[in-house]
């Protein structure tokens, strides 16, 4: 009798070597072979951002050179200049990025927590309060602000409340 041929999800013959048989079979020797994949060759983004231009070979993507140069603060008006055309090559790609964008150390940006977006919308509010109280631009109420009490603040907020509801 023929031993039977198992087909994974692609129609390919299932690897007998790979599968897992019982709990200290050959799966963990396969994930530790798994965990020691090729880590990601950085190349292109610190010639990008730091100086030394490189030559384009296969492993260049534009999706992934995009993504980690719009991570920097002030290179997303560059990224999307150069998304615009999408049907340029990878070399012209490479070429427009490494042209545009000055070499030097950038700092990644951080994503706002909830706390400093509850703080910065306070920080608004009460900027948006003492300006049409006191009909001063954002620059003269901020410093307003840092010789204001609570308070006084409190009062300004009372006098400038119209009613209805919010």
């Amino acid at each position: 009798m023929a031993k039977a041929k198992f087909l994974n999800v692609l129609l390919e013959e299932r690897d007998p070597e790979k599968e897992a048989v019982g709990f200290f079979g050959n799966w963990a020797k396969h994930s530790i072979e798994q965990k020691q994949k090729e880590r990601y060759d950085w190349r292109y983004e610190n010639s990008i951002t730091k100086g030394k231009k490189q030559i384009i070979d296969g492993d260049y993507s534009q999706w992934r050179t995009n993504n980690v140069i719009a991570g920097y603060r002030g290179l997303t008006k560059i990224v999307n200049e150069v998304n615009i055309r999408y049907g340029i090559t990878d070399q012209m790609h490479y070429d427009y990025l490494y042209g545009s964008v000055r070499k030097q150390s950038y700092e990644r940006a951080k994503a706002e927590t909830d706390k400093e977006k509850k703080d910065r919308k306070k920080q608004e509010e009460l900027i948006n309060l003492i300006s049409n109280y006191y009909k001063y631009n954002n620059v003269r109420t901020k410093e307003v602000l840092k010789i204001l009490t609570a308070e006084q603040i409190e009062i300004i907020r009372n006098k400038n409340n119209k009613g209805g509801v919010k």
